[in-house]
Formats: structure tokens, sequence, C-alpha cells
């Protein structure tokens, strides 16, 4: 924020003889050009000052601020890195005490929350071209609205290790790319007495179940709502169809938490996985002599399907209290310039960008393994921009575990999550 300060007014009447006014004026007149002299430098040092809340680590992002900083002098950024712990929290209580920042970094499934309060900046007559250049704006518009810009995306590939394909008889030039050839390839890998599983599968953990199985769901033409928004889809045949194949992999997998199927990964224990880019960064230091590879999602069959996965993005948005909302929304240009996001994604590896055309760029001919991620967001899917997704997200979750643990069947488990997000959609409406 700027620091202008109110000056006082020097008034008076000054009474003498001609020889006092004579040397006083001037000298009154040198002292007051100091004063302001004084004061305006005071004001260009400081400048605006205006505050962002992201959740990068400072050695990722602020080489990023310190060349916004250099663009735009008369502008200093002061940031604060918030957690995905406890950040909602803290950025709820400080748009409730009004207290918020003038850019903040916002996770996509929080977006429609979010601006359905009415709290975010309506930027749709602001975007102009950026809308045929960023991929991912259905995750920032609620009503036909736009409430923030696409920054950097995340999305899903299927790991796989090479050494234990070459050891289960598997060409590792050929990894899996339909699910009869996923099961296939977790069937030969498969030997527990050998502390070796085919597949990582997740369990136990809110946030993230949801994002192993809909990619097979949203690869068969599976939905969880209708585009309105208003009515689940979730009980169809073609979610059945992945529910049912989801659940045949268990079989053949170690089902645990995200980081041990991570740490398994690394240890050669498990030759299959969906997972994130984060992989990219830990893998190489906590496994150098692991040889593994990336691949797409498979899709349901070679004639039929897509290669779908989980799409996240992280949205810049502006309050509509935030005192700042020209500086921010310059500040959000800045950090989306292609050069911008390739240096954030390059340092951080678990997100890729959201410019289209991002494979092409060469940086990713130089990384393949990354360049698979950037070519599996193509197909990616976002979860639907409902006000109520936590809660669908959780019915869904409990849903896809009861199923995968046989407390129900898949068919019984479907029609029971889609009843709860009809229950929770119609509640919304209200």
């Amino acid at each position: 924020m700027s620091d202008d300060r109110s000056h006082e007014a020097f008034a008076g009447a000054f009474r003498g003889s001609r020889e006092v006014l004579f040397f006083l004026v001037p000298a009154l007149f040198s002292f007051l050009f100091s004063i302001l002299l004084f004061s305006g430098c005071g004001t260009r040092e400081k400048g605006v000052r205006l505050t962002f809340w992201q959740f990068w680590p400072s050695e990722v992002i602020e080489p990023i601020i310190r060349e916004f900083e250099k663009a735009n002098p008369g502008i200093k950024v002061e940031m604060q890195q918030l957690t995905w712990q406890n950040g909602f929290e803290k950025i709820v209580a400080a748009v409730s005490s009004g207290t918020q920042p003038d850019l903040c970094e916002l996770g996509s499934t929080w977006v429609p929350r979010f601006a359905a309060d009415g709290v975010l900046v309506d930027v749709t007559n602001e975007i102009g071209t950026l809308k045929d250049s960023l991929l991912f704006w259905e995750s920032c518009t609620l009503n036909d609205r736009i409430y923030g810009i696409p920054w950097v995306a995340g999305t899903r590939v299927l790991f796989y290790n090479k050494d234990l394909f070459v050891k289960a008889g598997l060409n590792p030039d050929f990894p899996p790319s339909t699910w009869e050839e996923l099961i296939e390839c977790a069937q030969k890998i498969h030997s527990p007495r050998n502390g070796v599983y085919g597949y990582g599968m997740n369990a136990g953990e809110r946030y993230i179940l949801f994002k192993k199985f809909m990619p097979f769901a949203w690869g068969n033409g599976g939905r969880i709502l209708d585009q309105g928004l208003s009515r689940s889809e979730f009980a169809s045949k073609a979610n059945l169809e992945a529910l049912a194949f989801y659940c045949s992999l268990k079989t053949y997998s170690l089902v645990e938490k995200q980081d041990v199927l991570d740490m398994a990964f690394k240890q050669g224990k498990v030759g299959l996985q969906i997972s994130g880019g984060w992989n990219l960064k830990t893998i190489p230091a906590d496994a150098p002599d692991l040889r593994f590879g990336v691949t797409l999602v498979p899709k349901p069959k070679t004639c039929c399907g897509t290669h779908a996965s989980f799409a996240g993005s992280e949205v810049l948005v502006t309050f509509a209290k935030s005192k700042r909302q020209k500086e921010a929304l310059k500040l959000a240009r800045f950090l989306i310039e292609k050069q911008n996001m390739i240096a954030l994604c390059r340092s951080a590896k678990s997100v890729q960008p959201t410019f289209r055309g991002a494979e092409n760029d060469s940086y990713y001919d130089a990384s393949p393994l990354e360049k698979t991620f950037v070519i599996q967001l193509s197909t990616a899917v976002a979860p639907p921009p409902h006000p109520k997704w936590p809660e669908i997200e959780e019915a869904i979750e409990s849903t896809i575990e009861e199923a995968t643990y046989g407390i129900k069947k898949p068919e019984q488990a479907l029609l029971e999550a889609d009843k709860k997000i009809n229950s929770i959609v119609s509640s919304s409406a209200d």
C-alpha cells in the first residue's frame, strides 16, 4: 500500500519590521521546499505495497517476484507462504476480518465456494485475449462469470518400474495403454511373497482417492454432475464399469496412503501407480538408480475411450475488498506470462503450465518425462465447479473405498453415492 502522507500547511501572519520579513520569508520558503522534497522522495521510495498469498516455497517463487519488481519499480510485493494444511482456513478468516491479501492463489476446487459467497472480483471483462491462450477456465467460472485466472495446473500419470517389467517378462518400451494391459502387467509383476506388488492403490486418505479412480471413469465417458451442475450422473453405466475395473486392481495391489506408495515405488516394491509430478524431483534424489518411466493413464480399450486423468489448477484471484485490485491483476498477468510459468514449473516439477501448446516448448522437448504430464493435461478433467464440491468429493471417496474393500457391491455403492450427491446439490440450490 502507498504511504502518501498529508502535509500541514504553514500559515501565519508575521508582524514586525520590513527587515525581519526580508530575512525571514526566504528562509521560510527554503525550509518548506526541503520538507516537500524530503517527503516526496520518501513516497517514491516506498511506492505501492502489494500483498500476495501463495503456496510455493520461497526459492521457487521469489526469483519471479523479484523480476516483477524490477519491471515495476513502483510496486513492492509482500509475499506470504501458506500451507495446504491450513491455507483454506486462513484465507476464510482473513476475508471475514477484512484482512484479505490483494492477490491470492487458490486451489481450483475452492474458487466456486468463494465466488458463490460474493467475495471475489469478477474479472470476466478484464481477461480479454487470455481466454484463448489458457486452459482450465471452467475451474474459475460460476454462472458464466469468471472469478480468477488459471496459473499452473497439476495432473497425474502412470509411473512404471522398468526393471520389474523386465523381470516379469514385459517390454519396458511398451507400458500399458488400456485397462486390459494394465491388469495384465500388474498381475505378472505381482509377487507379494517377494515383497513386490503389481499396482499401488490409495486408501484411507482424503482428497486423493477421488483423483485415482475418476481418471478411469472420465476415460470411459463417465460424469459426476450434469452440465447444469444441478443433478448427479454418478450412478451411470460408464462409472459402474470403471468402478468394477478399479476394484479388480485390488487383487494385485499394495493398498496404502500416497506417501507410502511413493516410497514403495522408489524402493522397487511397486510396479505401477498413478501419481504426480513431484516424483520427478524426489526420485532422482531418493532413488537415483531407479529405472522408471511415465505414460498416459490407460484408457478402456484401444478402439474407444480417452487417456483421461485428474486436473487441478492453481488460480490467481483478487478479493472484492482488496485495496490494490489493479496492481494485483498486473502481478497476475506477469505470473502467467509463458516464460514465468515455465520457470515455476521447471523449479517445482509438480505442476505444468496452463498455456495452450506448452508441450511444444523447447524445455519440454528436452524433458520427455515432464512432457508426458503436459500431454496428459490435454485430456485431463477438472472436477465440476460446484460450491459444494468438498462435500461431493467426500461422498465419492467413501463410495470408492467401500466398494474397493468389498463392503458394498459397486452397483449399491454408486446408487448410494448418487443419492448423497443429489441431496448435496439440491440443498445448495435452496
